[in-house]
């Protein structure tokens, strides 16, 4: 079982739950920034680089754990914590689109 800092981990049917519970949690720790960012990342020989690869490493690690095993299978290859956070937008919305069998 994963260690989880949001009350239910993300599975194909509560993105819009957990979508919150984990900004809230970013913004708290300071790394919400790295998942909106709007500009790209500073490059390795960039004096900002070192902090940004920490707080990148942080955001996309919450993330993680806070993922059902399922979806993490889907987003464990993405290095960077906003292109993961978009996935899982995508992610969420492919799930959406899908017919539910009865």
């Amino acid at each position: 079982m994963w260690t989880s800092i949001v009350p239910q981990n993300l599975t194909t049917h509560n993105y819009e739950n957990w979508r919150i519970w984990m900004k809230n949690y970013l913004l708290a720790h300071d790394l919400w920034d790295i998942v909106e960012a709007t500009t790209e990342s500073p490059l390795p020989e960039q004096a900002e680089f070192k902090e940004w690869q920490k707080k990148n490493a942080a955001a996309l690690y919450a993330i993680h754990i806070s993922c059902s095993l399922d979806v993490f299978v889907k987003i464990k290859e993405i290095d960077s914590a906003g292109l993961c956070w978009n996935a899982l937008a995508d992610i969420k919305l492919e799930c959406i689109r899908e017919p539910k069998l009865q």
